[in-house]
């Protein structure tokens, strides 16, 4: 199938959708991130803290995961944060790549 004007054009609206939903994501990031380290929850402790309640599986009380999936998340949070923004909340060649595209959120 060939391409076509049309086609082309809804494959752009269609990265640019995928832009705006990744600004999303980066901001609920930074978010998290920033508030979570205000907290200071050691998730990775070698002790379970006092503030942390746990099962006998070692998962968090009434969760499904642990404490070192938590602390592997944000690691995981902080990793995705780095590849867009050269590791700052706001700067970044891939950052900057997003947002030519994402709509200003507001």
């Amino acid at each position: 199938m060939a391409n076509s004007t049309a086609k082309t054009k809804r494959e752009a609206e269609s990265i640019a959708a995928v832009c705006n939903e990744l600004a999303g994501v980066l901001t609920r990031i930074n978010q998290i991130l920033e508030h979570n380290g205000d907290l200071a929850i050691d998730w990775g402790a070698a002790e379970t803290p006092a503030y942390v309640s746990e099962d006998a599986d070692g998962n968090i009380a009434d969760l499904t995961f642990s404490r070192a999936n938590v602390s592997n998340a944000i690691g995981t949070l902080n990793a995705v944060r780095t590849l867009l923004t050269g590791g700052t909340p706001t700067t970044g060649d891939h950052l900057g790549n997003v947002n030519q595209l994402a709509r200003p959120l507001g």
